[in-house]
């Protein structure tokens, strides 16, 4: 049986591909998730790992693709945040990894932190993601496991140091919470209804 829970967006670690600046073009490569398991803690559920899946039916595209924000460590309070965009159509899923091509800004503004990312003084990127639906397992002795199954990527940031996995809340958000749907595993489901049977054969061996 699942639920619905109040998530605000999160942020992972990305990270800029190797010598993938191109001059003539101002652009760079990134990727943005790579799905690792991360240690998180919230100050409902205690510890727990999040496992990002990450496939086409998995993760959402469309906000990347349209040409989502490349930000200033998450900004979000004025236009001079923004050093750039994701190239659209450029966001793809490829071998439990996702790619996307960021174009970075010419505006006067925004050239001291374009020039950083250029020469390589700057290379920490961050991503900012909403969870549409989590998947959970107890994992009996350990850790629960939180594999999200539906989640989009909202932006992609610069930052000084790179965000903490387990970091609940991205910087200068808003306060916005967003509906997440939250389900049992298979295993646990299959666990939940052997116990109800179980305890039906009891009471009627008990009526009898």
């Amino acid at each position: 049986m699942s639920e619905i829970i109040q998530l605000p967006q999160l942020l992972r670690d990305a990270e800029v591909r190797a010598g993938s600046f191109d001059e003539a073009s101002n652009t760079i490569d990134v990727i943005f998730t790579t799905g690792a398991t991360v240690r998180r803690v919230s100050w409902m559920d205690g510890e727990f790992d999040e496992e990002l899946v990450v496939n086409s039916k998995s993760v959402r595209l469309d906000r990347l693709n349209a040409g989502a924000p490349f930000l200033d460590t998450h900004g979000q309070w004025s236009l001079q945040d923004v050093i750039g965009a994701v190239v659209r159509g450029s966001a793809v899923i490829k071998g439990g990894k996702g790619y996307a091509k960021i174009q970075l800004s010419n505006a006067p503004d925004a050239a001291d932190r374009v020039a950083r990312i250029r020469e390589g003084t700057v290379s920490n990127i961050s991503v900012g993601y909403r969870i549409h639906t989590v998947e959970t397992s107890d994992r009996k002795g350990k850790i629960p496991l939180r594999r999200v199954i539906d989640w989009e990527p909202w932006e992609i940031s610069a930052v000084p140091i790179p965000a903490d996995p387990g970091a609940q809340v991205r910087s200068g958000n808003s306060g916005a919470l967003f509906a997440c749907r939250v389900t049992p595993s298979i295993a646990d489901q299959n666990e939940i209804r052997r116990m109800r049977m179980a305890m039906t054969q009891r009471q009627m061996q008990l009526a009898r």
